[in-house]
């Protein structure tokens, strides 16, 4: 008999296993482990939903930010579309979960990457995938004539990120064609993401930045519709741009992903003008402290192996209250900056941290700790982590 996901838990989350629904299981975690506060991911859930719903444009989360099944069965659930991948890795771990409504964000180079992703499609997943070269829309094509089966298409859209997809008008049309022309491709619409105005913390820069975004893409969408491809799908945006672009008006589904977890990266970002960002940070790692340095600094179990460096220093948490900032001090440990002078946090003290950067940290972590109060409720798999194919 094949084991099922449960009985296959190791490390931490096995032996966590027994504090779901004691009481102060939350401060009793076996440690490094991330744990999802869930009123927080509730709330935050709630107000993008809300904010879509308001701005009459439909959300499509990105799951690249929580890689798990769980996650994208509420999201899906309170209204969501479906959800994106960056990666083939990722939406097939996400599809033998049961999640059914994907959107590739990311071009693919690979055979057999786009073999596996038309056996998915035959076997029920609603796929759509983005295009940036005429010769990616006939692979696609002959991957799913192949299979008996049939994909949607987007046409990915450079709107200056200057990373994947095409920013010439003529180029952007020949795709559309190139999409058109195969019986087994259905034209959905273009992609179009610009991931560093997602962190320019000014609202009204911020802002300013979106207006000439979206002039281009607006340029892009024109010559498209002057050819007879004008789009009934444009997708965008993300966390940091969601109230700019529902305010113009311009996509019809947004990509937001980090919103459900947030990080530091995210912390300084005035989401809608008000001074602040309107997510709070429900996703932390767990770590112990396992003794001192010869200056007095509490040291922890948790170092580059259970969060990700690309992002600022994260703030130190015990029983809800902010104490200090934790650095790196190896792959394995971390140091704690205390806010205040004081006594060193005793050896065995478990604290939360938030993390710098949300969607690389829980690549490192195959279980999301899922807490109400003080409670552990629950052990959510990860199962799209790690899946860098």
């Amino acid at each position: 008999m094949t084991p099922s996901v449960s009985d296959t838990m190791i490390g931490a989350a096995a032996l966590n296993r027994d504090l779901v629904d004691v009481a102060g299981g939350r401060t009793r975690l076996e440690t490094p482990a991330a744990v999802l506060d869930l009123d927080l991911f509730e709330a935050n859930m709630a107000r993008m939903g809300a904010a879509c719903a308001a701005a009459g444009v439909a959300l499509r989360p990105h799951a690249k930010s929580h890689k798990c099944a769980e996650i994208a069965r509420r999201q899906i659930a309170a209204g969501a579309l479906g959800v994106c991948c960056a990666k083939p890795g990722e939406l097939l771990a996400l599809h033998a979960a049961g999640i059914d409504d994907l959107l590739l964000s990311a071009p693919v180079a690979s055979a057999r990457k786009i073999d596996a992703l038309a056996r998915a499609a035959a076997a029920g997943a609603r796929i759509d995938l983005v295009v940036e070269r005429p010769d990616l829309a006939q692979a696609y094509a002959a991957a799913a004539r192949r299979h008996g089966t049939r994909f949607g298409a987007l046409v990915d859209l450079d709107t200056g990120l200057k990373r994947s997809g095409v920013a010439d008008p003529a180029a952007a049309v020949a795709i559309a064609t190139a999409i058109a022309a195969e019986d087994t491709l259905v034209y959905r619409g273009v992609q179009a993401y610009h991931g560093r105005m997602q962190h320019i913390d000014g609202f009204a820069e911020r802002r300013a930045v979106g207006t000439d975004v979206n002039g281009v893409l607006a340029a892009l969408i024109e010559a498209l519709a002057a050819a007879g491809f004008a789009p009934p799908i444009v997708s965008g945006g993300g966390t940091g741009s969601f109230a700019i672009d529902g305010a113009a008006g311009i996509l019809t589904e947004i990509q937001a992903g980090s919103y459900v977890f947030m990080d530091e990266g995210y912390a300084s970002v005035d989401s809608t003008g008000a001074g602040r960002s309107d997510f709070a940070p429900a996703l932390r790692i767990a770590v112990t402290v396992i003794g001192h340095s010869s200056a007095g600094f509490a040291i922890t179990d948790g170092g580059s192996k259970s969060f990700a460096l690309d992002g600022p220093a994260p703030r130190v948490f015990l029983d809800g209250r902010e104490i200090g900032r934790i650095e790196w001090c190896g792959d394995e440990f971390g140091r704690i900056l205390p806010a205040n002078s004081g006594a060193p946090l005793a050896v065995g003290t478990v604290v939360e941290c938030t993390v710098p950067h949300c969607d690389p940290t829980i690549n490192l972590h195959d279980w999301l700790h899922v807490c109400q109060g003080d409670r552990l409720v629950a052990q959510w798999p990860v199962e799209a982590r790690g899946r860098s194919d």
